[in-house]
């Protein structure tokens, strides 16, 4: 949950990954728009775990979710290095 010092990007991010995780199943263009909001890796890391867990809780997790895994994956190596 955002804090009451958090800026408004950081409480829309949450409020996003809040719903993201309350939703069985997220919409696609949900997912994209947190994607876009991201200012700091920490955003990042945080959303990486929310679809982590996401994937984990079915035993056929969707395409979609194991695609921005992925690609988070992809992403947080690049930035790594």
């Amino acid at each position: 949950m955002a804090t009451a010092n958090a800026t408004a990007q950081e409480r829309y991010v949450q409020m996003l990954m809040e719903r993201i995780r309350q939703d069985r199943y997220p919409s696609l263009q949900l997912m994209d728009r947190v994607e876009g909001a991201f200012w700091t890796s920490r955003q990042v890391d945080e959303y990486l775990d929310l679809l982590l867990e996401k994937a984990d809780e079915s035993w056929y997790p969707s395409k979609q979710i194991l695609d921005r895994i992925h690609r988070l994956l992809a992403y947080a190596a690049t930035v790594a290095q």
